[in-house]
């Protein structure tokens, strides 16, 4: 029987981050449209999704064309790409995109009912808390972005330059600036660890240290880079690594393979055992947006890592709750930020994410509100 909604996003691949974006997107389709039957857009044979959802769900996989009464684009940063392209696709870029972004869009569509291989697509398209990122020239990513990016029926994103990045791309779905999905904590994060208090501290702080491969696909070069500082920080510091996506961090687990690690690993936890551990650093040193931003949810200051312009819009989100770090990392510098991010009082850090959470909650009622699917 085909499904009523339709969860779109970077679901099913292990990411912890992407994984409480699925959990909070799934419980606000039911919100929307209660006992509609709902599907995940997804593209691997993982079934730890239903073990988080608590429920057996449907499946859509990338391909198909049927049009729905709604699809939800739930929370992410889907929309960039960082990876360099040749001339070839750039010309074919540059090509296409002469008469402009919209333009574009109506010859996608036209192109594609003519030779009968429409997008899925369905009477309502949503998307909440997404971030709209740059894309390199010649990115093939840019010609499936355009189209779903103009027909949404509003898209609420998480930051400014979201709603920047959209202008820039030259689409105009109904712009609703609001903040990240993850600040609905409710639908994800055990009551006792939301702004949960800070535990006793010991002597060497606890710090923990959320990297990632970067740039994707380079493995361990990032690590690498940053090894001489964190070698220097564990003489002061108590440092773990945590990893909220093995898969894409792999270089980094094997280079600092001699530092503790927590990783995410949903097929044998579920959020709240991975969030307990989380909220047991005193403080967290951080490559990911999700790292701060969940952080921030269970209490935590972070320093962030700025290695691309989504983490400065995240520090942008959380000003007083973070300490922001630009490349290189020296030792000195990341010391002197950490001990500013512990000294920072909780209700510091709780008041920057009430605000967060403030603006996705009316974000969504914006959405719900202009939408009546």
């Amino acid at each position: 029987m085909k499904p009523d909604i339709a969860l779109v996003g970077y679901y099913g691949q292990g990411n912890f981050g992407d994984d409480i974006l699925m959990v909070v997107s799934h419980a606000l389709a039911q919100q929307i449209l209660p006992g509609a039957r709902i599907a995940l857009r997804i593209g691997t044979s993982a079934i730890y999704p239903e073990q988080l959802l608590g429920r057996g769900i449907a499946r859509i996989p990338f391909g198909t064309r049927d049009q729905l009464r709604l699809i939800l684009h739930g929370g992410g940063g889907n929309y960039f790409d960082f990876s360099p392209q040749g001339p070839w696709n750039r010309a074919i870029n540059t090509a296409l995109m002469l008469g402009g972004a919209a333009a574009f869009v109506r010859f996608d569509k036209s192109l594609r009912r003519l030779v009968g291989k429409p997008r899925l697509s369905a009477r309502t398209r949503l998307g909440l808390g997404l971030g709209i990122g740059t894309f390199t020239a010649g990115s093939p990513r840019l010609r499936d972005a355009l189209p779903e990016l103009a027909s949404f029926d509003a898209l609420w994103v998480r930051d400014p330059e979201s709603a920047h990045n959209l202008r820039r791309l030259g689409v105009s779905p109904p712009v609703i600036l609001g903040s990240d999905l993850a600040f609905l904590w409710e639908h994800w994060c055990p009551p006792e660890w939301v702004l949960a208090p800070m535990p006793a501290r010991p002597l060497r702080p606890r710090v923990g240290v959320v990297l990632r491969d970067w740039p994707a696909g380079s493995g361990a070069a990032f690590a690498r880079e940053i090894l001489p500082a964190l070698t220097c920080l564990a003489s002061r510091y108590e440092l773990t690594l945590v990893s909220l996506d093995p898969a894409t961090d792999a270089g980094t687990l094997a280079a600092l393979g001699h530092l503790p690690q927590l990783v995410w690993a949903p097929g044998s936890m579920g959020i709240p055992d991975f969030v307990e551990k989380l909220a047991a650093q005193d403080v967290l040193l951080t490559s990911r947006a999700h790292g701060a931003i969940c952080g921030a949810c269970l209490g935590r200051a972070s320093v962030i890592l700025a290695i691309e312009p989504k983490l400065v819009a995240v520090s942008a989100m959380l000003p007083n709750a973070t300490r922001l770090v630009s490349s290189p990392y020296d030792p000195a510098t990341l010391a002197t930020r950490i001990d500013e991010a512990l000294a920072i009082p909780a209700e510091v850090i709780a008041a920057d994410a009430q605000r967060n959470r403030d603006a996705s909650l009316r974000a969504l009622a914006d959405v719900l509100q202009r939408v009546n699917p």
